[in-house]
């Protein structure tokens, strides 16, 4: 009993994990959620497209649910099967114990243009993630890159945010959106996308998935 109460408390015990080190210092966060990062399949990528073309007309910006056959065919090679083991992959790695049953609640696909953002928000499922479909060219994009989020930035980044403003410590992290690229975070982690100014179309893909505790 006592070791099984010990394994289980584990997991909320972070890593003596260094992210930067020099030769005086070495540098540790090991607080916060995780956000993972993986980059998926072209082909899945193209054939998520095809379905969004369909859905969607140039230029005027959409948001809409992915049917289920969309999301879980064509088996293995499906959206829902490569979500499942990024989920069970996020899961073990941050808990380390592998994940219970898996249900992906919802997926949907929000387009947009220029001028356009998603408000910082959280989802409701224990799991998210957004992938990107497609991504604008961005205007001055040298000189927006110069700024942030909180200065006003409009190139389309995805941004993470929890705390505020306390001495030494981190509360924002920004991400440029690439085809491909894949971001998974707990539903209650507040994000958000900004506004950028250029050309084209930014799509993105999302989910919500609850997971039931696996064994420890």
């Amino acid at each position: 009993m006592g070791d099984a109460k010990t394994r289980s408390l584990r997991k909320y015990e972070a890593p003596a994990t260094f992210v930067s080190a020099d030769a005086d210092l070495g540098l540790m966060s090991p607080f916060g959620p995780y956000i993972g990062k993986a980059s998926l399949e072209a082909e899945l990528v193209a054939r998520l497209n095809r379905y969004c073309d369909r859905q969607i007309r140039p230029g005027a910006g959409a948001e809409f649910l992915l049917p289920r056959e969309v999301v879980f065919e064509p088996g293995e090679a499906s959206l829902g099967h490569r979500l499942e083991a990024l989920i069970r992959s996020y899961v073990l790695g941050v808990d380390g114990v592998p994940a219970g049953k898996i249900s992906i609640d919802v997926v949907w696909v929000v387009s947009q243009y220029q001028g356009s953002s998603s408000p910082v928000h959280f989802h409701t499922g224990d799991i998210s993630g957004v992938l990107y479909l497609k991504t604008p060219s961005i205007a001055s994009e040298q000189d927006e890159e110069r700024k942030t989020y909180i200065s006003g930035r409009q190139a389309g980044y995805i941004n993470f945010l929890i705390g505020g403003k306390q001495r030494f410590s981190k509360s924002l992290i920004s991400f440029r959106p690439k085809v491909g690229d894949f971001y998974v975070f707990p539903g209650w982690l507040l994000h958000g996308a900004e506004p950028f100014r250029g050309e084209g179309e930014r799509r993105s893909l999302a989910f919500n998935a609850f997971v039931e505790a696996g064994e420890a």
